[in-house]
């Protein structure tokens, strides 16, 4: 090969090397100058440090800095709170609840169980203990009675703090009529009938008297009169003589006191005020309806408790114990006990005075007849008392 065709083959390989270097820079991303289309005074592009997905990372070198986020703004937000201990089954009243603020990060509140407003659970049934100052949550209160089972009656809930219910038998007229209902509010008026007793034997005069014979009772024989009650001796003018006088024995009809007993003395009086309704009739829990247990809980409605379907011959009365006790002695002593309806919104305490005959007489709002030579016709014993005829039991709508 002479000297020139050396050189040539010089040449070209040099060529070659040049254009192996150039496409290995273009395929690693590094810039050359003067190999690119910028100026002289441009700067070198930055080469990717990161490996390609087929190419594993060098041990040496630091992970890429995760993108920082902001942190959340922290808020105060109004959450209801237990101002007292509130034992299961309290039902809340505004004195019972309070207001803080807790973060808006606190679990309960970011998940959306807490309560803003008092006034959404004002009437509403806690159904767990919450201490004074814990947050009343959601789940915390009763949706329905079936969400209270496990508390006892479900009538039970429903009575204010400090006060009992109580069973009073009731007819057509003690009842109002069956007029009343859950919710109204009754005041009580008792009738008490008075009469005289023996101090000493605590019964009822006259007392029965058998008057000994002093002549057998010496001889030892049969020395007692018959029995007979216990009169007055008293001198009778038209024959001379002393008498003794002995109670009558005439009945009237429809009285309430046996014949030749004293006249019971009277006395009516108002005894209880605002007595709330809890309930007419026989109080029955409420049982589920089986053809609804396979439904979804949305469609399912909560079962109510039965009303008895003929007239009521009971109602539950909400009071306080002291005139629950009193309500208790008047029924077992026979006192006459009617009902009376009051207003919805009356919340008045009225002072009564006791009303008798000698009162009544005394205010001038009945005068005591004097003596006559005129009655009517028939006589009072012939007359028949005006009562209500019988009825057949109706289908008692609440």
């Amino acid at each position: 090969m002479n000297r020139r065709a050396f050189i040539l083959l010089i040449l070209v390989l040099l060529m070659l090397a040049v254009v192996v270097v150039m496409y290995v820079t273009l395929q690693s991303g590094i810039s050359l100058p003067g190999l690119s289309g910028n100026n002289d005074n441009a700067l070198p592009a930055v080469v990717n440090s990161a490996p390609a997905a087929d190419q594993e990372a060098p041990d040496d070198m630091p992970p890429a800095p995760l993108p920082q986020e902001e942190d959340p703004v922290v808020t105060l937000p109004s959450v209801v709170v237990a101002a007292a201990d509130l034992p299961p089954g309290t039902r809340l009243t505004e004195a019972l609840l309070r207001t803080e603020n807790r973060p808006s990060n606190n679990i309960a509140v970011a998940g959306g169980y807490t309560v803003s407003n008092p006034e959404e659970l004002i009437g509403r049934i806690v159904k767990v203990y919450v201490p004074a100052g814990e947050a009343i949550l959601n789940p915390m209160i009763a949706v329905n009675t079936n969400d209270l089972a496990n508390l006892g009656s479900d009538l039970a809930l429903y009575i204010d703090q400090g006060n009992v219910t109580i069973a009073f038998p009731i007819d057509r007229y003690s009842g109002a009529a069956f007029a009343i209902r859950p919710g109204d509010l009754v005041d009580v008026m008792m009738t008490a009938r008075m009469v005289r007793t023996d101090p000493e034997f605590r019964t009822q005069l006259p007392n029965v008297t058998q008057r000994v014979i002093q002549s057998r009772l010496l001889e030892g024989q049969q020395f007692l009169f018959p029995e007979i009650t216990q009169g007055r001796l008293q001198f009778i003018e038209e024959i001379g003589q002393t008498a003794e006088i002995i109670p009558s024995t005439v009945a009237l009809e429809q009285q309430d006191f046996d014949a030749g007993d004293p006249v019971p003395k009277r006395v009516t009086q108002l005894t209880i005020q605002q007595a709330r309704v809890m309930w007419v009739g026989t109080w029955r829990e409420p049982t589920p309806d089986p053809e609804a247990i396979d439904a979804p809980p949305e469609a399912t409605p909560t079962p109510l408790p039965i009303r008895l379907v003929d007239q009521p011959d009971v109602v539950l009365l909400s009071m306080s114990l002291q005139d629950a006790l009193v309500l208790k002695w008047a029924l077992e002593r026979g006192v006459f006990i009617d009902l009376a309806l009051r207003a919805p919104n009356d919340r008045d305490i009225y002072n009564t005075a006791a009303v008798s005959l000698p009162v009544i007489v005394d205010q001038g709002a009945l005068a005591e007849p004097g003596p006559s030579e005129f009655d009517f016709h028939p006589r009072a014993d012939e007359v028949p008392i005006p009562s209500l005829p019988d009825e057949e039991s109706d289908l008692f709508v609440p």
